[in-house]
């Protein structure tokens, strides 16, 4: 305890050196009728020389910033506690003013950080907005017996007595979570949530738990050994030096000190935990400014993040940004490549460049360059690709200090083009329906009212679906020409709360760079379509009526701002291939339905929201023959898709075969849903509704020997559509969800005919008249029946990923055998294994001659 009561001392030097200086320019003078001057200058010279010398001890014995408390029992930490060296995590640059905290920092949300005049400050100090967090994605608590240092400079952005507390959250997802799933740890505590290492506003230093989930936002203290040194509220003026020392004892367990200083390493309090289990401390690592539980309370601001010891793993290949990642598009000699930044500053370069040259080669790249976009997404456009090969590609954007930041990928040739493949087919990836987690990050308690049913910790493997490893890894694995996503990459209230669906702005940005995080990997090598729909436009359903405004969302319109949803549309499909009319709709929302060529095959992609008609109100309006679906533009569209010359003879190529075509949309063209009395459901929301709409679009596919590919639903099915018969159209393949705990059923009472031979296959009409044949269906685990038992109609939510069955679709078109091959795969499934196994019901080979329908139906 010697160096730190030297270091008192020598703080209450300093403060009585001006308690003297106050008194004698009072009195004038000394007791005995000593000048005063001449006074100060003895006992101030006599006091600042003691203050220097103790100063000098304490440097000598040991840096006062990283002095020892000798409450740790352990002498081989001390040795390897006086010998660390710490590494600066960041430099952040004091020019600029933004949301986008830097490569190495991950703020939650983007709206509640700023960097600002090199800092990173917390803007949300407001009740209800407990534990804003910055995840450190360069660093991460390891296993070890080893010692591991934190250190950073906060300080206060209002008064202190607001309440509330700043400093570190470690242990996030105790060593379980993939780096970026620890970086979103925030306000809801739970299992897996770490603790936090806390300096709070009446200037002590706190443990306080992170993991309670029947008391999400109490954050109880944490017991700990104290050693109080007059410690005192810390102002705006100050900066406080904060410490987080983990330090490995003989007995397998580590002591974790927290210290608090002032800026010159004057020691202001201390704390220690003793005998912390190691799973305690392994995983993430946050910087948090919160206000207190309930209350408006102080808000931090962050500077000069240090971090040493080898329990602190360094690995700056983790960074992100300021490039987040690519999407293109490739039709016939036309590259469409969009490239989506963070958000950077009004001061910072605006604009992006493009390299690129022939794969492999040493040519000189070739350059083109783009202006950032609202959204922060810059779009290419490439005329008279030559899409005969493949192009390596470099994004680069301008950092400080002349720096460039580089993104880099590699652009395919396009199949069709590969006249020496004995085998010519095309692998089409399907997905849709991309939840982050399964229960909130937010304050939420409960359990599972299914008994059959695990409920989640809230920081565990089982709650987070971000950044779905494996079903990433699996579905590369068939290595995908084409990647397709038909809508919900996100959902507007997960993992965080929703606040508007007028203009989200950063929020919609927050959720969609956690798609594009996690799926970067896929789409940066490989052509990508997107599609959204309504959650993407934070609408729980969405009939759009032609781009009405509604605030009223089953009287049809879009809640957001006509800016909202362009922005949407903007970053995920600004890359697609350019819209085939491209005149907006209502209040000038942009259409992006088209039309491209790739890989041999006509694709058309429609929207299948945007046009449609609202449920009719208790008068029946809008009358039976008002109501639409595509609307009269698209139906169009697909007219003309459907007969115009493809770039062969008619529908013919020139060795004689098929010209295959398919459409991508949304949803199915019917409600194959039912009730839990296995009665058909009429859901609005289908695109069984409205019927005569829901006709015409499925006799125009059929017209033009379509092959549909949709998402939506949750669970996958493959049907046959009829229109007069069951099977006189086309047949279509809904995937099911990547992660999505809303739940359907297809599960009719009755025996269907003309079944497959697999449960709840064969004829249906659904409860819109519409008539199809179901060929597979892949249900929940459990009967709707029995969840409907425990849980009534209340709720169609599975948190336990186990009860439910999810993944992914590939198509295989073979231009040789004139086939596509249907597969359904479980998301961790993995399809390299011996005995993989796809849902029950495919792959499924459907001739190229048979996509149109049967009419001979008996």
């Amino acid at each position: 305890m010697v160096i730190d009561t030297l270091l008192i001392v020598k703080r209450r030097l300093k403060g009585g050196i001006a308690a003297i200086t106050d008194f004698l320019e009072t009195s004038g003078e000394t007791a005995d009728g000593v000048d005063r001057r001449l006074f100060l200058k003895w006992i101030g010279a006599g006091l600042l020389t003691l203050g220097a010398a103790i100063e000098s001890i304490v440097s000598g014995l040991f840096d006062p910033l990283y002095s020892f408390h000798e409450l740790s029992p352990s002498a081989r930490s001390f040795q390897a506690y006086q010998n660390v060296s710490l590494t600066s995590v960041a430099t952040l640059p004091d020019t600029v003013t933004r949301h986008w905290l830097g490569p190495a920092f991950w703020g939650n949300r983007l709206q509640d950080w700023r960097l600002n005049n090199g800092q990173i400050e917390c803007l949300r100090g407001e009740a209800g907005y407990e534990v804003r967090t910055v995840g450190v994605l360069t660093r991460e608590v390891i296993s070890g017996d080893a010692p591991g240092h934190l250190r950073v400079r906060t300080g206060l952005l209002e008064d202190a007595d607001r309440g509330g507390f700043c400093g570190f959250l470690i242990g996030v997802g105790a060593g379980a979570l993939d780096y970026r799933a620890a970086a979103l740890a925030q306000r809801g505590s739970g299992t897996g949530g770490g603790f936090f290492c806390a300096f709070e506003t009446d200037g002590q230093v706190r443990f306080r738990e992170h993991t309670d989930e029947e008391a999400p936002l109490d954050f109880a203290v944490l017991p700990a050994e104290r050693q109080e040194i007059d410690p005192s509220q810390p102002t705006t003026e100050e900066e406080i030096l904060l410490e987080v020392d983990i330090l490995p004892r003989d007995d397998g367990q580590f002591d974790v000190q927290l210290t608090a200083r002032d800026a010159d390493g004057t020691l202001r309090t201390r704390a220690m935990r003793h005998g912390v289990d190691e799973n305690e401390l392994l995983g993430g690592i946050s910087l948090v400014s919160s206000p207190p539980p309930g209350e408006s309370g102080a808000r931090w601001w962050f500077r000069d993040l240090r971090t040493g010891g080898e329990k602190i793993s360094d690995d700056p290949d983790r960074s992100l940004g300021p490039i987040l990642g690519t999407l293109f598009s490739l039709d016939d000699d036309t590259l469409k490549l969009s490239a989506q930044l963070v958000p950077i500053g009004d001061t910072d370069p605006q604009t992006v460049r493009l390299n690129y040259r022939p794969a492999g080669s040493q040519q000189t790249w070739r350059r083109t360059t783009a202006t950032i976009e609202t959204g922060y997404t810059a779009l290419f456009r490439i005329d008279d690709w030559d899409a005969g090969r493949a192009w390596d590609y470099r994004v680069i954007y301008p950092r400080v200090r002349g720096e460039m930041a580089r993104y880099s990928g590699r652009i395919p040739a396009d199949p069709d083009t590969d006249s020496d493949d004995a085998e010519q087919e095309l692998t089409i990836g399907l997905f849709s329906c991309t939840r982050a987690t399964g229960r909130q990050l937010e304050a939420g308690t409960g359990d599972s009212p299914l008994p059959m049913a695990q409920w989640p910790g809230r920081y565990t493997p089982a709650n987070f679906y971000f950044p779905y490893e494996q079903l990433i890894e699996n579905a590369g694995a068939h290595d995908p020409d084409l990647l397709v996503f038909c809508g919900d990459q996100y959902y507007e209230g997960n993992p965080t709360r929703m606040e508007t669906r007028v203009d989200p702005g950063l929020d919609a940005l927050y959720k969609w760079f956690l798609w594009l995080w996690a799926f970067r990997e896929l789409t940066r090598d490989r052509p990508t379509i997107l599609l959204t729909d309504d959650h993407d436009v934070y609408q729980p359903s969405l009939w759009g009526d032609g781009g009405e405004k509604t605030a009223v969302i089953p009287k049809g319109g879009y809640t957001g701002s006509p800016e909202f949803v362009n922005t949407v549309q903007r970053v995920q499909c600004n890359h697609n291939p350019d819209p085939y009319d491209p005149t907006p709709v209502e209040r000038d929302i942009a259409v992006y339905y088209t039309a491209f060529r790739f890989g041999g095959v006509d694709f058309a992609v429609l929207e299948d929201r945007k046009f449609k008609s609202p449920p009719p109100d208790r008068d029946e309006t809008p009358a039976p023959d008002e109501r639409e679906l595509l609307g009269p533009r698209q139906e169009q569209f697909l007219k003309k898709w459907g007969h115009e010359d493809t770039g062969a003879d008619t529908e013919a190529d020139v060795d004689g075969g098929t010209v295959p075509k398919i459409c991508l949309t949304q949803t199915c063209f019917a409600c194959l849903q039912t009730d839990p009395d296995g009665q058909p459901r009429t859901s609005f929301e289908s695109n069984g509704y409205p019927k005569r709409g829901r006709d015409r679009a499925v006799e125009l596919l059929g017209e033009a020997g379509a092959l549909v590919l949709a998402g939506d639903l949750h669970f996958a099915s493959l049907v046959r559509h009829g229109i007069h018969k069951h099977t006189d159209g086309p047949v279509q393949f809904t995937g099911p969800a990547g992660a999505s705990c809303y739940q359907r059923w297809f599960e009719p009472t009755a025996s269907l005919s003309h079944g497959m031979g697999l449960p709840h296959t064969g004829k249906f009409t659904d409860g819109f008249d519409n008539k199809l044949h179901v060929l597979a269906v892949e249900n929940p685990e459990i009967p709707l029946a029995t969840y409907s038992k425990h849980v009534g109609n209340q709720s169609r939510n599975i948190l336990d990923r186990q009860l439910r069955n999810e993944g992914y679709g590939i198509v295989r078109v073979n231009q040789d055998e004139e086939a596509f091959t249907i597969e359904c795969w479980p998301w961790d499934e993995s399809p390299s294994a011996t005995e993989a196994e796809q849902f029950s019901g495919w792959p499924y080979r459907l001739p190229f001659d048979q996509v149109r329908g049967i009419t001979d139906e008996t």
